[in-house]
């Protein structure tokens, strides 16, 4: 059985080598079986100090998207990065506006919003309980929907510092990265996102 193993979990980023950034990750496992992933958040975004906090909530599969709320503050300025499921149907509300988005037969709605942790931590549990299952890639901040591309064939090269025994999940397309987690917790151990100023976000132990 996939499972996200309950904690508390605390991670750094750099972007470009620099440091970025500090997230506290707490998942917590309800009476119920679903699953919440808290999130508290510092760093720099464009020069500017900010902060968030986040819950993005799973289904008694450890993989399926049930709710997701973000209260985000950058230079003084408030943002409120929401998600709610009826069914096969998404509403994400963010700088982007109110929208809404619907999984056609065999897809799976995944989330993450930004550089925000929460939705990264679910994602290795998500790819393993969805084998070849087409994913849509939700970004409420951005109202926006895309598909989210895994490779399986994909044979990165481990990072200084990762686990030997720690998986890869490979991410191409539209967000290409790479995050290695432990199989035996579902805990991402390092996520490494390739762009024009790579990110780094990195397990503190």
């Amino acid at each position: 059985m996939i499972a996200i193993a309950a904690g508390t979990y605390n991670y750094t980023a750099t972007l470009a080598g620099n440091p970025s950034g500090k997230t506290a990750i707490t998942v917590t496992r309800n009476a119920d079986g679903t699953v919440a992933i808290g999130e508290t958040s510092t760093g720099t975004y464009q020069g500017m100090s900010g902060s968030a906090t986040a819950t993005l909530s799973l289904g008694r599969d450890d993989a399926t998207v049930t709710n997701y709320a973000a209260h985000i503050l950058v230079g003084g300025n408030a943002v409120e990065s929401t998600a709610t499921f009826a069914g096969k149907t998404a509403t994400v509300n963010g700088v982007g506006g109110e929208q809404t988005f619907s999984l056609v037969p065999g897809q799976q709605f995944v989330l993450i919003d930004g550089a925000l942790m929460s939705g990264f931590i679910a994602l290795p549990s998500q790819v393993v309980a969805w084998p070849n299952a087409p994913l849509q890639l939700l970004q409420p901040i951005y109202g926006q929907a895309t598909a989210l591309l895994t490779d399986p064939n994909a044979k990165p090269v481990r990072p200084a510092g990762v686990p030997a025994g720690d998986a890869s999940l490979s991410v191409t397309g539209p967000l290409p990265m790479v995050e290695w987690y432990d199989p035996a917790t579902m805990i991402p151990d390092e996520i490494d996102v390739s762009a024009e100023q790579p990110l780094a976000i990195t397990r503190q132990r």
